[in-house]
């Protein structure tokens, strides 16, 4: 979650794999394929839009276990114990990878990995577009995402089902002040280069892991920048989504009047739609934890009345208080630290997913 995306959302208001599927591992390199005894048979949500899930809304949870301290210095099988206690099975993470598509840091992600694969949760890497260059034309921007998303699937493609490309990227399109419904949101120069970046990744990961599934995520209002993705020809599989609180409340009111994001999502688009970001913006008051779980509560009850929502993942899992100069970010956790990073205490909110 970016800042520039808190601020634009502040100025709306007032004018956030394990467990593969591969038929052929066993022809992979012995380092790429997970043990087949321990491989998990990934749960496909990303079918026609049209079928409701029988099991009903699948859970998962945002972290950071490849870059900040509150999760490097947490044992991943700990991390993993606290996402299955809470009924998820999705653990959705942001990576970083080299100009080969090799993860900036293996030592993290092999026992990520393992322990992922031993507790049947599946990973979702979120995928930084490292390569993106707007000075880039957009025939180089769709060669660069292609052999970004093709290199990374090539490596990894055996332990994810589904990829997520890129993040918020149209807080890196949209016009200043603008809602980002329309097309007219957008900079028009800006988002040629972004789709043509997109589509590229998309068909480079698929060209290597073609059955997977891949999404891309935009926030607020801004369901315009993934219609015009869809009109540009990339073919993306999930419309991923990034919903907080002080958006549900502004969407109610006038001039945009959306009592139900999951509603009008479900009328613009034909595509399973995830939420991949969700929780209570921080503030300071005594009542923030048992706002937090208000908000919960509410937003969950939209979107398991919703068949079209197939997904909802929490950010996230730990408070992060080194962040100390963004009390947002140090505070999204629904684990809250007692003693930084040895003891930890559930928030309010968490009840909401603890299996009991």
């Amino acid at each position: 979650m970016h800042l520039r995306h808190l601020v634009l959302s502040a100025m709306i208001i007032g004018c956030f794999c394990a467990g593969c599927k591969k038929d052929n591992d066993e022809s992979l390199p012995e380092e790429h394929a997970p043990p087949s005894a321990t491989k998990v048979q990934a749960v496909d949500v990303a079918t026609d839009a049209a079928t409701t899930i029988s099991s009903g809304l699948v859970l998962g949870i945002n972290g950071h276990p490849l870059s900040t301290d509150p999760y490097i210095k947490t044992p991943v099988k700990t991390q993993m114990d606290l996402i299955t206690g809470m009924g998820m099975q999705y653990y959705k993470f942001d990576v970083m990878t080299q100009a080969d598509g090799s993860i900036t840091v293996p030592y993290l992600f092999t026992p990520l990995k393992n322990a992922a694969i031993a507790a049947k949760v599946k990973l979702i890497p979120d995928l930084t577009p490292t390569t993106l260059d707007f000075s880039a034309t957009e025939a180089k921007s769709y060669a660069a995402g292609k052999l970004l998303g093709a290199n990374f699937a090539q490596k990894y493609g055996p332990y994810f089902t589904f990829y997520i490309l890129g993040n918020e990227m149209d807080n890196r399109v949209i016009l200043p002040g603008k809602t980002g419904n329309k097309v007219t949101d957008y900079d028009p120069a800006r988002f040629k280069i972004v789709a043509a970046y997109l589509k590229g990744m998309d068909e480079g990961v698929k060209s290597t892991d073609p059955v997977c599934r891949t999404m891309i995520d935009a926030s607020w209002l801004h369901y315009g920048f993934l219609q015009m993705l869809q009109d540009y020809g990339v073919n993306f599989d999930i419309v991923a989504y990034h919903w907080y609180s002080e958006m549900e409340g502004a969407a109610a009111n006038a001039p945009y009047n959306i009592p139900d994001i999951t509603v009008k999502l479900a009328s613009l688009f034909t595509k399973p739609i995830w939420f991949t970001e969700v929780n209570k913006r921080y503030n300071t008051t005594l009542t923030y934890e048992y706002d937090q779980d208000m908000f919960f509560k509410k937003f969950l009850v939209k979107c398991r009345n919703n068949p079209r929502v197939h997904a909802l993942i929490v950010y996230e899992l730990f408070d992060e208080p080194q962040k100390i100069s963004n009390l947002l970010e140090a505070n999204y956790g629904i684990i809250k630290w007692t003693a930084p990073y040895l003891s930890w205490k559930y928030k309010e909110a968490a009840n909401n997913f603890l299996i009991n």
